[in-house]
């Protein structure tokens, strides 16, 4: 059911807001992986099998999520799924310090 629901979101939100634009393929294409990106690094939150497969993977998928909007469509588009993506991993990223660092014991 998860799924289900991420996936209507990003259909929803990849037909309105990135396939409806007039730029080209390419960037499109861009946009698309990086709210895919976006998509698995919140979904990384609630699921543990991603997290058994790598602690670090949450952090590649952000970095790729950021990198591929930058070179998305330009305007309004591209500042929100930096924004978007830079936000989920600065949140993983304190994630990842507390349960590294906090949950320690002596």
């Amino acid at each position: 059911m998860y799924w289900f629901i991420l996936l209507a979101v990003f259909l929803i939100a990849g037909y309105y807001f990135i396939l409806k634009r007039k730029s080209k393929a390419i960037e499109k294409c861009f946009s698309l992986l990086s709210l895919v990106f976006f998509l698995l690094l919140t979904s990384l939150f609630w699921s543990d099998k991603v997290i058994d497969i790598s602690l670090l993977l949450p952090f590649v998928l952000g970095a790729l999520g950021v990198i591929l909007g930058w070179f998305g469509i330009k305007g309004d588009l591209r500042i929100s799924l930096i924004l978007l993506n830079l936000l989920a991993l600065i949140m993983y990223s304190v994630l990842f310090f507390v349960a590294k660092v906090g949950f320690q014991e002596p």
